[in-house]
């Protein structure tokens, strides 16, 4: 019988997952990229000379990532405004979002000044951080978002 308990416990804890409300999403988030992890994973099969070309750029992309303030602005019309602050450019897109399936959808066809997520468009919410989520379900930590406000 304590076998059956225990199976019963594990069950329920397997599926009491926090649901993601609206409250959970709506404010401001930073966009946070971890560019040398990133590229560091995605070169894996380039030869020696074109890992040397990434290293260099990602040196000069990560400074520019790092230099540009990018947040997303969740409201409680399930439309989101998006904006890139570098320098002396400053550019808005509104975006629309939606939770499905306890993540997190954004929809940024209507306008493509600003790529959100790619094809990419699903993000989970984990320790209050939302993780952009990649084709094959896994959670990408390298591109999150961090609330702010």
């Amino acid at each position: 019988m304590k076998i059956v308990y225990f199976f019963l416990l594990i069950f329920s804890l397997s599926f009491s997952q926090n649901k993601i409300s609206k409250s959970d999403i709506i404010g401001k988030w930073e966009v946070k990229v971890k560019v040398k992890q990133l590229l560091k994973e995605e070169v894996k099969n380039l030869d020696m000379l074109e890992k040397m070309a990434v290293e260099l750029a990602s040196g000069f992309a990560e400074d520019i990532i790092d230099s540009a303030d990018i947040y997303v602005l969740f409201k409680e019309n399930n439309t989101a405004l998006i904006t890139v602050d570098f320098l002396d450019y400053e550019e808005q897109e509104e975006i629309k979002w939606f939770i499905e399936d306890n993540e997190i959808v954004i929809d940024d066809t209507l306008n493509k000044k600003i790529n959100m997520g790619s094809e990419n468009n699903k993000w989970a919410l984990e320790d209050e951080v939302l993780f952009l989520k990649e084709k094959n379900q896994k959670l990408n930590k390298n591109i999150f978002l961090k609330k702010v406000l």
